[in-house]
């Protein structure tokens, strides 16, 4: 080969190795898996995915979480709206002893149930099967044919069949249970005017419900007001003299009786009333017995006040209630409007 030929080969292998050079040449995969840049971004890399896997299922956890609530919410304000047809009282754990009760004003309590229900979060409902005991069980039928099955436990805890998953303290849900159960080991002698006074409940003539911290007023105020004991006679006789009659005229009594108001308290399965006339009362008592008072009218007025005060205050409750629940509303359609007035400019000039 002469020194031209040489030459010759010498560049040609040259141009070869530039050309290799600049085109590069990849390295294998399994050069690259075993380079410790390459671990270092796969660790990188499955350490962002597994946080992003975890940030979704918190993510879907919330979401379910949510909807969760929302159903519940639903389902109270259902109880707390819907107009009960019949209700169901026993014993948490012998539904053999159970009541069945077809009042109204009785029904306007039982739907509070749903109204007062607050979320508890000092029990699970694992917890309190744990350290309470249920005492009570109402089940209440609306006009619909819903039925909604309540488990009471002591200290006004409360479960509903239908969300199982929630505790909720429900203040006076026991109510029922000891207004119209009867107890199972007798009950300790009382007074008449200390069963009064520890009814868990009363309703008037008119179908209306009041709870135990107004009766107790009722009560306490009958016990420290002037009495003077005395029968129907005696105030048969005032009645008819007031209208007319002769003493022992043979009258009926509608013909001289004055209107009346009744007031019945529930006592644990027993029922106390109270009947308010002009200036007598008569209380009749769990045994049957009814006691007749000769009273001061402005005594009679005294009692009234205080149930009307009682229901005005309820009243008031329920319009602020309502008040807020609207302002609540209006705020929330308020948010929207502004987020569409934002929203909207921008995707017109997206759009545009």
């Amino acid at each position: 080969m002469n020194r031209k030929m040489k030459r010759t080969l010498l560049t040609a292998g040259i141009i070869l190795l530039a050309i290799f050079c600049l085109t590069g040449c990849k390295p294998s995969k399994k050069k690259v898996e075993s380079s410790s840049y390459y671990k270092e971004l796969l660790k990188k890399y499955k350490k962002v995915k597994k946080e992003k896997e975890k940030l979704e299922k918190a993510s879907q956890t919330q979401e379910d979480i949510s909807d969760a609530e929302k159903r519940a919410d639903k389902y109270l304000a259902k109880i707390a709206r819907d107009r009960l047809a019949r209700m169901e009282i026993g014993y948490a754990d012998d539904m053999e002893e159970s009541v069945y009760i077809d009042m109204e004003g009785i029904f306007g309590l039982a739907t509070k149930i749903g109204e007062r229900a607050d979320r508890a979060t000092k029990y699970t409902p694992e917890k309190l099967k744990e350290t309470l005991t249920p005492v009570y069980q109402y089940i209440l039928y609306d006009e619909d044919n819903a039925v909604y099955e309540i488990l009471v436990y002591e200290s006004d805890y409360v479960v509903f069949a239908d969300l199982p998953n929630y505790v909720y303290y429900v203040p006076g849900a026991s109510v029922l249970g000891d207004a119209f159960l009867r107890y199972r080991s007798p009950y300790p002698a009382s007074s008449l005017l200390h069963r009064l006074a520890d009814s868990p409940m009363m309703t008037d003539s008119k179908g209306r419900y009041y709870e135990n911290p107004v009766v107790v007023k009722t009560a306490n105020y009958i016990d420290k007001m002037k009495k003077k004991k005395t029968d129907r006679d005696a105030a048969a006789r005032y009645w008819k003299k007031k209208v007319g009659f002769g003493e022992e005229e043979e009258v009926d009594p509608i013909d001289y009786e004055p209107e009346s108001k009744a007031y019945t308290y529930y006592h644990h399965g027993n029922k106390m009333v109270l009947t308010m006339y002009d200036r007598y009362i008569s209380l009749l008592n769990v045994d049957g017995n009814r006691t007749w008072y000769e009273v001061d009218k402005n005594d009679i007025q005294g009692i009234k006040d205080i149930l009307r005060e009682d229901r005005e205050a309820r009243a008031s409750e329920k319009t602020s209630a309502s008040d807020k629940s609207s302002e609540s509303t209006e705020e929330s359609h308020s948010r929207e409007i502004e987020e569409e007035s934002v929203i909207g400019p921008e995707e017109g000039d997206d759009q545009e």
